[in-house]
């Protein structure tokens, strides 16, 4: 996001940024809100997307969230390459770190179960800090360290990282619940990388004079912005998605579809397999189909002791007895 900004020397000393960079940055942008929208209408029940849960979805945002790390790491290193600026370099890390807590103090309020305490923007932070160390060493050592740190939340974990202190690690047995959780392992590796491939490019890059094509100086802009469409782009889209849930009517295989994702979103945070939570959140949705639940799209406290009652019910659910997470009516 706010990146150490690419730039080469001008003439005059001033530096100036490349703008195939901030497109590329921008394209990012627009890839990510495409992402926060989809989730937005999902959470609002507009549709029944699984993007919490799905393969594809948890794909497409570990994609966006990677490739802005990367930029981050090889923006880094380019603009290190004509030389170190401790009062920019000061700059960006209280910029980063105002829009990280405003961004953790916003979720807090609105999703107070699940909010933000260690997203991309933080993570930006964590590694911005690393960085005047990583940088100066040598590539080969990088990529061990990229390596490691890659593999490490795959080969270890342990119940003493549980809870939200140790939660920016990402080394917990039971990770914390976050909409948006961005820990130092395995995260640190895209940008560790980004530093890497940024040396041999860094000679590309100050010879680059080639203009961008016409019609694409707006991506340039949006990169040029980031920071800004980062905090703004979430909350008027989420205020959009709110205010077309007034407006459109109940769609109650979409309210079940949404409430099945969702369940089963929650169920695999604490550490149920896929299979577990297809099983436990089909049969919690299956037992309330005929109370007239998936006809309301806001929370109604009168269907509270009913899902308790299926929860309670489901959860000594007999191994072999799978219930349909689609509904009676899934075939038809």
């Amino acid at each position: 996001m706010a990146d150490s900004l690419p730039q080469k020397e001008c003439a005059g000393g001033r530096p100036q940024r490349l703008p195939l960079i901030d497109a590329l940055r921008g394209i990012l942008l627009l890839a990510m809100a495409s992402y926060h929208f989809s989730w937005d209408l999902a959470n609002v029940r507009l549709v029944s997307w699984g993007v919490a849960v799905d393969p594809l979805w948890r794909a497409y945002a570990a994609a966006i969230a990677g490739s802005f790390l990367l930029l981050s790491g090889l923006s880094f290193r380019l603009a290190e390459r004509g030389g170190f600026d401790p009062l920019r370099y000061g700059a960006r890390l209280l910029r980063l770190a105002l829009a990280a807590a405003a961004v953790s103090i916003g979720t807090y309020f609105v999703f107070p179960d699940a909010w933000i305490f260690f997203g991309i923007l933080h993570m930006m932070l964590l590694a911005s800090l690393l960085a005047p160390l990583l940088v100066r060493l040598p590539g080969a050592v990088l990529i061990l360290l990229a390596t490691l740190a890659l593999s490490l939340p795959h080969l270890w974990r342990s119940p003493v990282f549980d809870g939200i202190g140790w939660g920016f690690l990402g080394l917990a047995e039971t990770p914390p619940v976050s909409n948006d959780l961005v820990p130092l392992f395995p995260w640190i590796a895209p940008y560790i990388v980004g530093l890497v491939i940024g040396g041999p490019l860094t000679r590309l890059a100050e010879r680059q004079t080639r203009p961008l094509r016409r019609g694409s100086h707006w991506l340039a802009w949006i990169g040029r912005h980031s920071l800004a469409f980062y905090l703004l782009h979430q909350p008027l889209l989420y205020g959009l998605a709110v205010g077309l849930a007034a407006l459109i009517p109940v769609d109650a295989a979409v309210q079940r579809a949404s409430f099945v994702a969702d369940c089963r979103a929650e169920y695999e945070r604490h550490g149920g397999t896929s299979e577990m939570s297809e099983r436990f959140c089909g049969c919690v949705a299956t037992s309330v189909d005929d109370t007239g639940i998936w006809s309301n799209r806001d929370a109604d406290t009168t269907f509270e002791p009913l899902l308790a009652t299926a929860v309670q019910a489901c959860q000594t659910l007999p191994p072999g007895d799978v219930s349909d997470p689609e509904g009676p009516d899934s075939d038809n």
